[in-house]
Order: structure tokens, then C-alpha cells, then sequence
């Protein structure tokens, strides 16, 4: 839904964009107006790209799940602490990774704007490199998560 709310809040924005830059929407060019949906790596390789977003994720999935384990004792002490350490975590990861990749780390975050991107004009070009945001969050989730368990044990 917010795609399409963004989709008609700028499309003009988007067209001229485009026009100034001499972009046809669906080119390989047109990545630089379809990333106002979905993100798209800065880098040279989709395995860095791939590195990045599940390192990202796994970090941000280590950090929520060693503060919410009831085992750890500061933390179930000072619950009110939880939520800015996330949002800490989660500023810091975006100022590291978002010059990479535009740090993700969720995919419905991507996806679904990329959709959006598709039906409005972009075609295969939105779903450029979609897999990348889909799958290395999943794995970067589980090993964040795995690592916060065998650090709690």
C-alpha cells in the first residue's frame, strides 16, 4: 500500500526525473528512478551486495534477540531499554550498510515496492537483483538468531 501511496505522491516528481535524465522507464537505466521502490546494490557484485544484507540482518537479529532473552539479566532488569537499543542498532546498521546496499534487512521492505515499481512501468528492471533482499535477510536472521542462543546457554 505505501508503494502505491509513494507511487502517486511523486510520480510527477518520478516522470520528470526521468525526462531531465533522459531515462525510458524499463531500461537498465531506469534503476535510478525504480530505487524510489526497492533497493538496489552500489556495489560491484551481487555476492558482496548478498554479504552485506545478511551480515546487516544477522547483527540487527543477534542484537534483538540477546536483548529480549529472558536471560539476559540487564536488560529483563530495565525492560525500557529494549526499544532505543534497537532503534540504535538499527541507525547504526543504516549508516554503515544503506551506502552498500540501502540496508533492507526485511523483505517485504523490498518486495512489495518492487511490485508496484513492476505494474507501473519498470518490468523485469524492478525485480533486478530481488533475491538478494529476499534470501540474505532469511539466512542472516537465522544466524543472528542462532548466535544470540549459544550465547545465552
Amino acid at each position: 500500500v505505501a508503494a502505491g501511496v509513494n507511487l502517486a505522491l511523486f510520480s510527477d516528481s518520478i516522470a520528470q526525473f526521468e525526462a531531465s535524465n533522459n531515462i525510458i522507464r524499463g531500461s537498465i537505466e531506469s534503476i535510478a528512478s525504480a530505487s524510489a521502490f526497492g533497493e538496489y546494490w552500489s556495489v560491484s557484485s551481487w555476492g558482496r551486495a548478498f554479504f552485506a544484507e545478511a551480515f546487516g540482518t544477522a547483527m540487527l537479529a543477534f542484537v534483538i534477540f540477546s536483548l529480549t532473552n529472558p536471560k539476559n539479566e540487564t536488560t529483563a532488569e530495565s525492560p525500557h531499554l529494549i526499544p532505543p537499543l534497537i532503534g540504535a542498532t538499527v541507525g547504526a546498521l543504516i549508516s554503515v550498510i544503506a551506502p552498500l546496499t540501502q540496508a533492507g534487512f526485511n523483505p517485504a521492505r523490498d518486495f512489495g515496492p518492487r511490485i508496484i515499481a513492476w505494474l507501473a512501468g519498470w518490468g523485469t528492471v524492478a525485480m533486478k537483483g530481488f533475491w538478494v533482499y529476499v534470501v540474505a535477510p532469511i539466512i542472516g536472521a537465522v544466524i543472528g538468531g542462532k548466535l544470540a542462543e549459544k550465547f545465552y546457554e
